[in-house]
């Protein structure tokens, strides 16, 4: 079924346990399209495989949530299309020379969508506030390396760093929504706060209504934000079972291509049709075979993981989950193409040498063929969990470790399930999913440095030159030495194989040419939301990079 704008407002508000907030424009006004582009503001209607959370800076759920949330509240920095920071809530910052202190100016024209002027103290508030929270780790975006923040004036703000992380202009600045204090200082456990009243941001749009059921949002664009009206007028949000199959139909107006992946047969109508843009994006995101090092055993032994490098053959995963769209996974963890991706140990496919390697690793197998036993005589027979649209990739991985001797048993997860149980450590053996492996190469400390302890990281895992080599690239503003060290990094994560990047899947979005054209993939993500084409800044601009509005019409 088709859905314009006035039927999609009226089965969101007809469903039970929508929030519906008021502030939003006339919706006759908005959204109509004609073949030669837009006339008037438009309206995008996007697709959406669940939910992802109630879009505040504390319940929001991974990555698609964090792009929502960030519709209504902005940050001190933010990102265009190529990949620069731009001014946002502050108009210029000034880094100290030892690198732990930032001094950030404040526009002095932006108020929050009730009306009241934000302020320095909004922005102290804020890191003080996340600072006293226990939230889920699926909020991607919590404050690292800040010590203090204070306000020195109305519209000035000085910010102390723990270590001189070169990172912080992009994943704290660029990436921390900014919360009004006279808001949630009446607030004392944010991630229960579900009451719409809380959602006063500054940022472009209000939230008009939010149905969890039906993972259905839909938002009105703020005529008064500080940067200029945004060129699209109102962004609705709805789940569908296929994006693609969708906008083919006319019910979005455009579609991403699962991030695990797409056949070419599914982009053949968007390549032959000129009415439809199709844009593609290869190693921002990656889907790795984690093994849990903290359970002992063959999971914490190097021998063990190599056979399973050995064992599983990526170009085949490749070839066959995705006809030829991905590339085979790195074991150096950054992939082809990446700045700072340098050449290390592969681990060919290549059954043979993966069973010489078990044998040498006392891994017995009586007969030579069935289930090999570890030397403690525990079968090597493991749970693996995965999202349960990852079907497809469990068998390939399944179907070449059973010619070792190793026996994987598939447990299918919900996503929130799956990252819940991958950030608590609470699994043998995941298929999981990065956003991280395109951004910034500090992502490999969070990984897989020890002392980081993140949500993304390999349990158990420790290796002090590793942990030594990514504490030092934090903070080494020279560019030369943090590409050798880091480096160096690839090197020892190759050899330990702490996990296995299984294929860096090639991300694809084709969308309707005369709704809205000016999509793009951002490079190395728009704040901590991974290599999805849903930034902001495009919706507000109309337009790949800068601050300059797009005309209406245009």
């Amino acid at each position: 079924m088709v859905m314009d704008r006035r039927t999609f407002l009226t089965a969101a508000l007809g469903t039970a346990g929508v929030l519906a907030l008021g502030g939003c424009d006339d919706p006759d006004t908005a959204g109509d399209a004609g073949p030669s582009g837009p006339v008037g503001r438009p309206t995008i209607r996007l697709g959406a495989p669940q939910d992802f959370g109630f879009p505040s800076p504390f319940t929001y759920l991974a990555g698609p949530g964090y792009t929502r949330m960030s519709l209504l509240y902005d940050t001190l920095l933010w990102k265009d299309g190529s990949g620069q920071l731009l001014p946002w809530l502050a108009s210029r910052y000034e880094r100290s020379d030892d690198g732990r202190r930032y001094t950030f100016e404040l526009r002095d024209d932006v108020a929050w969508s009730d009306g009241v002027p934000l302020t320095a103290e909004d922005v102290a508030f804020t890191f003080g506030y996340f600072a006293a929270q226990t939230l889920s780790p699926t909020v991607l975006a919590q404050p690292n390396f800040v010590s203090e923040v204070r306000a020195t004036g109305d519209h000035t703000i000085e910010m102390t760093l723990d270590v001189a992380a070169v990172t912080f202009p992009e994943v704290i600045a660029a990436a921390i929504p900014i919360i009004p204090r006279h808001v949630w200082s009446n607030v004392a456990e944010a991630s229960k706060a579900q009451d719409p009243a809380v959602l006063v941001g500054t940022g472009p749009y209000r939230l008009e209504s939010y149905d969890r059921a039906q993972a259905s949002y839909l938002f009105a664009a703020r005529d008064d934000y500080f940067l200029g009206r945004p060129y699209v007028e109102r962004i609705e949000i709805t789940a569908v079972g296929n994006e693609l199959t969708a906008l083919l139909a006319g019910g979005i107006d455009a579609a991403g291509s699962a991030v695990t992946g797409v056949q070419p047969v599914a982009l053949g109508p968007f390549r032959d049709d000129p009415s439809y843009g199709l844009i593609e994006e290869t190693g921002g995101f990656a889907i790795p075979l984690y093994f849990n090092h903290s359970r002992g055993g063959a999971m914490a032994d190097v021998v063990f993981r190599r056979a399973c490098a050995l064992a599983i053959d990526r170009p085949n995963i490749v070839e066959r989950l995705l006809g030829g769209n991905g590339l085979p996974g790195n074991p150096g963890y950054l992939p082809p193409g990446h700045p700072f991706h340098v050449e290390v140990e592969q681990y060919p496919f290549d059954l043979e040498a993966a069973n010489q390697l078990l044998d040498s690793g006392g891994y017995t197998r009586p007969g030579g063929t069935g289930l090999r036993q570890a030397p403690d005589g525990t079968p090597l027979r493991f749970a693996v969990s995965v999202l349960n649209s990852l079907p497809a990739v469990v068998e390939l991985v399944l179907a070449t470790l059973s010619e070792v001797g190793i026996e994987l048993v598939p447990e299918s997860l919900s996503l929130p399930a799956l990252l819940g149980a991958r950030a608590r450590g609470d699994y043998e053996m995941t298929i999981n999913f990065d956003g991280g492996v395109g951004a910034d190469p500090d992502s490999m400390r969070r990984v897989y440095s020890a002392p980081a302890g993140g949500s993304t990281g390999v349990p158990g895992y420790a290796n002090p030159e590793l942990d030594d080599l990514a504490q030092r690239q934090l903070v080494t503003p020279d560019q030369a030495e943090r590409r050798a060290l880091i480096a160096r990094m690839q090197e020892i994560v190759a050899l330990d194989v702490p996990l296995l990047p299984l294929y860096y899947p090639t991300l694809y979005h084709a969308f309707d040419k005369s709704v809205f054209d000016a999509w793009y993939f951002t490079p190395g993500n728009a704040g901590v939301a991974g290599p999805f084409p849903y930034n902001k800044h495009a919706f507000i601009t109309g337009r790949i990079s800068g601050l300059d509005i797009r005309p209406v019409g245009d």
